[in-house]
């Protein structure tokens, strides 16, 4: 075949009208002005315009949004008049149907034997599946990031101190609770900076803990005391689990510390009362036995000068028992609820005066009951009773030179209230607030009283049942007034 021949051939297999006219990118050529000269078949298709009313009577900036066209003018332009090119910029194009199309714009600038640019060759690519997709990525980033701020919302609402690091162990994230403990600036806080907070006791014991499970990676659970940004040492339980990429790789650890003190102290109490009960129990059965042990010598001489007092002191430590066993069971009634009142309307004074009696019998104190002899309330009248005498044994106990207690009762607007006035010592106003606490024990010049710590607990609780309050007036030197409050109406 000859030369001519495949020239011939060429011109009939390669028609490049027909291939710029359906090429499946748009192809636009526009004067300086931006008037639209040349154009192809598939651009008109995708603006939904033909070439009569398109041609030397639509500019390129026609089809152009608002934004576009600023960016066409102010950017573009220039860009092209200096490059002489411009590559993959994204328009959106206005069709006559009022939809939007997506292109990706790439352009060349024809210039004229000066130099100048005369007209611009353009190619537009359909971008619109790639918009799509960049639309979707920016919505899926937008609701991650919207649930990022969700989750250290609620991370910053806990009380506990949130915590994650990475999988050596590097703080990388602490929340807003965590920051306020420590004092952290800026929300930032190294692995060796909250080693150091922790209790010099309890340092060694989590580090190795901490250590092995970054090893591992087995979940973390270790009970220590941090110290707090006043220098305060707190009990909290610390907690951790590794978070694993699907290839079983640790990607991350997440943490938290919750404040356990109040329990901490709570079993540090119960301890001590069990310590406490046991010896308040022991030492009166300790004393029952022995004089049980010298009566059964004796038993073979009734007549004998020391029996009647050897019983008197019997019976003495077995009430002190049934006391103790008392409280116990009262203060298991109280925990579980099943502490029962039996209401009815009584005479006050009555009630007082009976509380009385075993004082006035035993010890030399004068007590002055002062209030209306006639008025009455609606309560437990065993319950009131045994507040009442638990308020005077207490004013007996703690203050045996005072010689004189008075009880005083009056109506008030909506209550009646209940007062047992001595002149003893007085207690320190710190310790105040702890009287009514459950295992709460007072001591007086260096020294504490035997008890439980449960009796002004107990009487709190059925007061409090009674829908009334219970407090204490005190000052040093002055004696104490400890009172009560019961509801005029029905409670």
């Amino acid at each position: 075949m000859t030369s001519e021949n495949v020239k011939e051939l060429l011109i009939r297999v390669i028609d490049s009208e027909a291939l710029y006219q359906q090429a499946p990118c748009g192809y636009i050529t526009f004067t300086t002005d931006g008037t639209i000269i040349r154009i192809n078949q598939t651009l008109l298709s995708w603006l939904g315009h033909t070439a009569e009313e398109t041609l030397y009577i639509k500019k390129f900036g026609d089809f152009l949004s608002k934004g576009g066209q600023i960016h066409y003018e102010m950017f573009f332009r220039p860009m092209l008049n200096v490059s002489g090119s411009v590559k993959e910029l994204s328009y959106e194009l206005h069709t006559k149907q009022g939809t939007v199309f997506h292109v990706l714009f790439g352009a060349v600038a024809i210039k004229d034997d000066n130099g100048q640019v005369i007209a611009v060759n353009a190619i537009l690519t359909d971008n619109t599946d790639r918009k799509h997709y960049e639309q979707e990525l920016l919505l899926a980033r937008n609701q991650a990031e919207k649930e990022k701020r969700n989750l250290q919302f609620l991370a910053d609402l806990t009380p506990d101190l949130i915590w994650t690091t990475t999988p050596d162990g590097e703080i990388d994230y602490i929340n807003a609770r965590f920051a306020d403990y420590f004092q952290v600036p800026g929300r930032t806080f190294t692995q060796d900076q909250f080693l150091t907070r922790i209790h010099q006791d309890d340092r060694a014991d989590f580090i190795t803990a901490w250590a092995d499970k970054l090893k591992c990676g087995d979940p973390l659970s270790h009970d220590l005391r941090l110290e707090n940004h006043n220098g305060e040492y707190k009990w909290h339980l610390v907690k951790s689990v590794p978070h694993y990429s699907e290839q079983q790789e640790i990607l991350k650890w997440f943490g938290s510390c919750t404040d356990i003190n109040d329990h901490k102290l709570a079993l540090t109490k119960k301890d001590e009362f069990i310590s406490v009960a046991s010896h308040e129990l022991k030492t009166p059965l300790t004393t029952l036995m022995g004089i049980l042990q010298v009566l059964e010598r004796l038993k073979s001489n009734p007549s004998a000068p020391m029996l009647g007092e050897f019983i008197d002191r019997a019976n003495k430590n077995a009430k002190k028992i049934n006391s103790l066993v008392g409280e116990l069971l009262n203060v298991g009634q109280l925990t579980a609820g099943q502490l029962r009142l039996n209401k009815e309307y009584f005479n006050i004074h009555e009630l007082l005066d009976n509380c009385c009696q075993y004082v006035r019998t035993e010890h030399a104190f004068e007590i002055v009951i002062d209030g209306d002899p006639e008025l009455q309330v609606y309560a437990d009248a065993g319950r009131i009773e045994q507040v009442v005498v638990n308020y005077i044994n207490n004013a007996v106990k703690y203050a045996p030179n005072s010689g004189s207690l008075t009880i005083s009762f009056s109506k008030l607007t909506e209550d009646i209230k209940i007062s047992v006035t001595d002149n003893g010592p007085g207690i320190p106003e710190e310790k105040i607030p702890y009287l009514f606490d459950r295992f709460y024990r007072i001591d007086h010049g260096g020294s504490q009283y035997a008890g439980l710590g449960l009796g002004l607990y107990i009487c709190a609780e059925i007061v409090k049942r009674h829908g009334g309050r219970v407090g204490v007036d005190s000052e040093l030197g002055k004696g104490s007034a400890f009172w009560l409050t019961l509801p005029i109406t029905k409670y």
